[in-house]
């Protein structure tokens, strides 16, 4: 399992979309291969199965409906504040995984509820994905903390 991943500067609406799937695909790839290393965990491929349908919620987002938003500048965010900084192995340890996968959780529901908050003020739609995928972050960090007790 490789989570090495390239996230975009921030400066428009389309890489803040960009960002979101950089952010979705690490997770999908950390959950994924971590099913294979560790089988008995049922909520992993769960995750992972999770993250891959957010990935293509977002794509269908800016396919369908955010043409028209995805040259609009972005001075709000920056991206430091939210990017993973993988290094491209796969934890060894169960203990390690959840670490990260909380870390990754976090920061995506951090960046999902700022983006929530940015996008209110230019497109309602877009506002509520992002807060949808905000709380499934933050429930997710709660079915992580089930795993490692």
């Amino acid at each position: 399992m490789v989570l090495k991943s390239s996230f975009p500067e921030i400066t428009t609406f389309g890489s803040l979309i960009r960002f979101a799937l950089e952010l979705e695909k690490v997770a999908t790839s950390l959950y994924e291969g971590s099913s294979k290393t560790y089988p008995n965990v049922a909520a992993l491929p769960l995750l992972a199965d999770l993250h891959r349908k957010r990935s293509q919620l977002l794509e269908h987002t800016r396919q369908q409906k955010l043409n028209e938003m995805i040259l609009e500048p972005i001075y709000d965010l920056n991206g430091n504040d939210y990017s993973l900084n993988p290094n491209g192995n796969s934890p060894s340890a169960l203990k390690e995984l959840i670490k990260t996968a909380e870390i990754i959780e976090d920061k995506s529901a951090r960046f999902y509820s700022d983006s929530a908050r940015l996008a209110k003020s230019l497109l309602a739609e877009s506002s509520r994905i992002f807060q949808k995928l905000a709380k499934e972050n933050d429930d997710n960090k709660s079915k992580l903390k089930t795993i490692a007790s």
